[in-house]
C-alpha cells in the first residue's frame, strides 16, 4: 500500500516497485510510463512526483472507478530535458517491465516533442504536465499527444495586449537556438508586425560555454539607444549566465525592462539551484531581478473550494501536495495541479474504454474499422490498433473539472485555456524574491488588460513605467512667445486698416480723396488686410499634416490675393499717370476709374488662377514634407528627434507653383518700377498720390525680394524664417497704409 507523504525519493520508488510487485493481488495492475526531468539546464519538473502518486492513491482508493484494477506506473524515469535521454528511457520503458497503457510526461518541450512523435506508433497516448511548445500542436506529427498545461500559441496576442499597456512597441528578442523557442518568437514577432512595432531576435546557443554572444560571436545585448525592452526566451540555466552579464553591463531596472515566462522553478537564478559558474552573486542576480515581469498561460480553478471531479477540492489538494512534497527531495512545482489531472484524465479514459469494452459498443469512436480486437486492458499489446484508437477517443473526449481549472481538450489534443497571468519579481527584505499575480489577460474578452484588484501601475512600477528606447519623434512648430508677438503686430495692422478704410468711406466726397480714386483704395485696404491675416495662417503653430496644409494653403492665398489686390491698385495708379502723360490729346486725358478696376482685378484674377492651379494638383502629401530639424536626448536619455512640418518640398509640384506665383509677383514688381521710373517728374495737384506710390513701389520691391530669399533659402530655419517673412509683411503691408492714407 503507497504511502501518503515518503520521506525520500528513493523510499517513495521502492514502495512504487513493492506495490507493483505484491500489493492487492486480487486486482489487476494498469501501468503507465511516468517520465519528467530532473533540472537539466535549470528546467526541473520532478517536484510532480508527489503529484502523480497523490493523483494515484486517489484514484486506486476510489469506489466505481476502474473496477477490478489498480493504476501504477513502473517507475520515474529522468528525460533531463533532452531529447536523446528523453528517447532512451522512452524504449527502456516499452521493452522493460509491465506493458504501458499511456505516458504521461515527458517534462520540457525539447524531450516530449520526440516521444510525441513516435508514441504511436507504439498505440499508445501521452499526455504531459508540462511542454508548452506551439509545435505540439501538429495533430499530423504528434498523432496521440495530448497537454493539460496550455500552448504558447495563445501567448502572442496577449503578450501584445500587455506592452500595449505599458506603451511598448520596441522589443528585443534574445532567444535560444532551441525549436521551441525559435518557433515561438516567430510567432510573437508576427504577431507585433502586424501592429507595425518594431522587434529584433537573436539566437544563442544552447550549448555554448558564452551564452550572452550570438553564434556569429556578436554580442547578445543590443545598443541601448536601440532597445530597452528584452525578452528572455530560454531555460534558466542559459538565462542565469545571461542576466549576469546584463547585470555587469548595467542593464537594469528602471532603465531597462526584463520579460520571460514564468516556467522557472523556484530560486532558478541561485548557486544552490543552478550549478553553472556565473560572475554573479545570488544577491546581484536577485537585485537585477527585482520589478522583472514573467508571464505563462494557467489553468486555474474557478473556486479552491468547490468540489472537483477528483472528489478533492483545490484548495485541500494544494495543502497536501506541498505537505507531502516538503518531506521529500522533489520539492513543490507548480505543475503539480496539472500533473495530478493528467493522471486522472487518463483514469477516467481508460474506465469508459473498460465500460466500452464489456458492452463491445464502440459506435460512434472512429474506432470500429481499425484493426485489432476488443479485449480487456490488461491483454492490450502495441500491435493493437483497436485498443490504442479507443484509449484516445476516451481521453479526447474529457470533460473533466480537475484541482487545476476544467480540462477538455481542441482538436489538437491541447488544453483549451483562455487566460494569461502576469507575474512580476518582487525583491524583499534579506534578500529574499517573490513572483506575485498583478494581472491577467482573458481570450474571451480580447485578451484585455486587466489588474487584480488593489494594483496599478504605481504598484508595478513604482518609479515610473520604463520607455521602451524608441526615439521619440517631436514635431516642432514655431515659438509661442514669438507667434504671439507677430499676432499683436498682425492685430494692430487689421486695426490701422480698418482706420484707412472708415477715413475712405467717410472723406471719399473730399477733393484730396476723390482725386486718388477712393475705390482703388477699397482694394488697397481689402488687400492689406488680407496680408496681414495671413500672417495669422502662416505662425499657426500647427502639428499635424492636415493642419499645416490648411494653415499653408489658407497663408498662401491670403497673401497672394491681399498682394495682387493692393499693387494691382497701386499699379493701376501709376499707370493712370503715365496714360495720361503720354497721350496728351484731349479726348484721352483721363482714364476712368473702370479701367483702373478692371487692370486691378484682371491682375487679380491671374493670381487667383495660379493658386488653384497650385492647390488642384498637389495632393497634402505633396504639398507638406516632414523634415528633421536636430537631435537631441530627453531626461530618460532616449533620443529625440525633432521634426518641422514644412509647407513646401523641394520635390514636391507645390515648390514649383509657389516659385511660379513669386515670379509673377517679380514681373509686377519690375512693371511697376518701369512705370514709377517713367513717371517720376510727374508733378501735378490733381495726381498728388504718384510720388507716394512709386515710393511704395521701390519699398514693396525690396520687401519682396526679402520674402522670395527667405522662402527658398531660409525655411529649414524655422523660427528664423517665420520670423522675417513676417516683418517683410509688416513692413510691406503698413508702408503701402501709411504712404496711401
Amino acid at each position: 500500500m503507497r504511502l501518503h507523504c515518503p520521506r525520500s525519493a528513493p523510499l517513495l520508488i521502492a514502495l512504487q516497485l513493492a506495490a507493483v510487485v505484491g500489493c492487492n493481488h486480487s486486482a489487476s495492475q494498469l501501468t503507465f510510463m511516468f517520465i519528467t526531468s530532473f533540472g537539466q539546464f535549470g528546467l526541473n519538473s520532478s517536484g510532480v512526483v508527489p503529484a502523480v502518486e497523490m493523483a494515484i492513491r486517489h484514484i486506486n482508493n476510489r469506489s466505481g472507478l476502474l473496477p477490478g484494477y489498480t493504476l501504477a506506473y513502473d517507475s520515474v524515469r529522468d528525460s533531463q530535458c533532452q531529447n536523446e535521454r528523453s528517447l532512451d528511457a522512452f524504449f527502456q520503458g516499452i521493452q522493460g517491465g509491465p506493458v504501458k497503457l499511456a505516458v504521461i510526461g515527458c517534462g520540457c518541450s525539447v524531450a516530449t516533442e520526440p516521444v510525441a512523435a513516435i508514441s504511436h506508433h507504439w498505440n499508445i497516448s501521452q499526455i504531459s504536465f508540462f511542454s508548452a511548445s506551439t509545435a505540439l500542436s501538429n495533430r499530423s506529427i504528434y498523432k496521440r499527444y495530448f497537454r493539460t498545461n496550455p500552448s504558447f500559441a495563445i501567448e502572442p496576442p496577449a503578450f501584445l495586449s500587455m506592452i500595449k499597456h505599458f506603451g511598448w512597441k520596441r522589443i528585443a528578442f534574445l532567444t535560444q537556438n532551441e525549436n521551441v523557442f525559435t518557433t515561438a518568437v516567430t510567432r510573437f514577432q508576427d504577431k507585433l508586425k502586424e501592429k507595425n512595432y518594431i522587434s529584433e531576435s537573436r539566437l544563442f546557443e544552447t550549448t555554448s560555454n558564452n551564452p550572452t554572444t550570438t553564434s556569429d560571436n556578436e554580442s547578445l545585448f543590443i545598443t541601448s539607444d536601440d532597445y530597452r525592452v528584452f525578452f528572455l526566451n530560454s531555460y534558466s540555466g542559459p538565462a542565469r549566465k545571461i542576466i549576469c552579464e546584463a547585470f555587469q553591463k548595467n542593464f537594469t531596472y528602471p532603465t531597462y525592462v526584463w520579460i520571460m515566462r514564468d516556467s522557472f522553478i523556484d530560486n532558478w537564478w541561485t548557486a544552490a539551484v543552478d550549478k553553472s559558474d556565473v560572475n554573479c552573486t545570488d544577491e546581484e542576480l536577485a537585485k537585477f531581478l527585482d520589478k522583472a515581469i514573467s508571464f505563462r498561460g494557467y489553468p486555474f480553478p474557478e473556486n479552491d473550494t468547490s468540489i472537483t471531479d477528483a472528489g478533492i477540492t483545490a484548495q485541500k489538494f494544494q495543502e497536501e501536495y506541498e505537505h507531502c512534497a516538503l518531506k521529500t527531495n522533489y520539492g513543490v512545482s507548480d505543475a503539480g495541479g496539472r500533473a495530478y489531472d493528467a493522471v486522472w484524465i487518463l483514469a477516467v479514459a481508460l474506465n469508459r474504454t473498460i465500460a466500452m469494452v464489456n458492452s463491445s459498443n464502440i459506435n460512434g469512436t472512429g474506432c470500429e474499422n481499425i484493426s485489432g480486437s476488443l479485449v480487456p486492458l490488461e491483454q492490450f499489446e502495441y500491435s493493437n490498433e483497436k485498443m490504442g484508437c479507443l484509449m484516445q477517443y476516451n481521453i479526447q473526449m474529457a470533460n473533466f473539472t480537475g484541482v487545476s481549472g476544467h480540462i477538455q481538450f481542441d482538436m489538437n489534443g491541447t488544453r483549451i485555456q483562455n487566460r494569461i497571468i502576469l507575474k512580476q519579481y518582487t525583491r524583499l527584505a534579506h534578500g529574499n524574491m517573490s513572483r506575485n499575480q498583478f494581472a491577467y489577460l482573458d481570450a474571451q474578452h480580447d485578451y484585455d488588460f486587466k489588474f487584480f484588484p488593489g494594483i496599478g501601475n504605481e504598484g508595478i512600477y513604482p518609479l515610473g513605467i520604463p520607455i521602451d528606447g524608441t526615439a521619440i519623434n517631436k514635431t516642432i512648430t514655431y515659438s509661442i512667445p514669438m507667434v504671439v508677438v507677430f499676432y499683436i503686430c498682425s492685430a494692430g495692422g487689421e486695426v490701422f486698416a480698418l482706420v484707412c478704410l472708415i477715413f475712405s468711406v467717410a472723406f471719399r466726397n473730399k477733393r484730396v480723396v476723390r482725386l486718388s480714386s477712393p475705390t482703388l483704395n477699397y482694394f488697397i485696404v481689402a488687400g492689406s488686410m488680407c496680408m496681414y491675416a495671413s500672417l495669422v495662417t502662416h505662425l499657426a503653430p500647427a502639428r499635424i499634416e492636415y493642419g499645416v496644409w490648411t494653415t499653408c494653403l489658407l497663408s498662401l492665398c491670403l497673401f497672394t490675393i491681399g498682394y495682387a489686390l493692393c499693387f494691382g491698385a497701386l499699379l493701376a495708379k501709376l499707370w493712370r499717370v503715365y496714360y495720361i502723360f503720354h497721350n496728351p490729346a484731349t479726348k484721352k486725358l483721363f482714364a476712368q476709374d473702370w479701367h483702373m478696376v478692371l487692370l486691378t482685378i484682371i491682375i487679380t484674377g491671374i493670381g487667383v488662377g495660379l493658386l488653384i492651379l497650385a492647390t488642384a494638383t498637389t495632393a497634402i502629401n505633396q504639398f507638406v514634407v516632414k523634415e528633421k530639424y536636430s537631435t537631441d536626448k530627453s531626461p530618460k536619455d532616449v533620443t529625440r528627434n525633432n521634426y518641422m512640418l514644412r509647407c513646401y518640398g523641394q520635390t514636391s509640384p507645390a515648390f514649383y507653383l509657389r516659385a511660379l506665383i513669386y515670379a509673377y509677383f517679380a514681373v509686377l514688381q519690375i512693371l511697376g518700377i518701369m512705370l514709377a521710373f517713367q513717371t517720376r517728374k510727374v508733378k501735378f495737384p490733381g495726381l498728388n498720390d504718384s510720388k507716394f506710390v512709386a515710393t511704395i513701389i521701390y519699398t514693396s520691391s525690396l520687401m519682396l525680394l526679402l520674402l522670395i530669399v527667405n522662402a527658398f533659402a531660409f525655411d529649414s530655419f524655422l523660427n528664423a524664417s517665420g520670423s522675417l517673412h513676417a516683418i517683410g509683411v509688416l513692413i510691406l503691408t503698413t508702408s503701402i497704409l501709411a504712404l496711401m492714407f
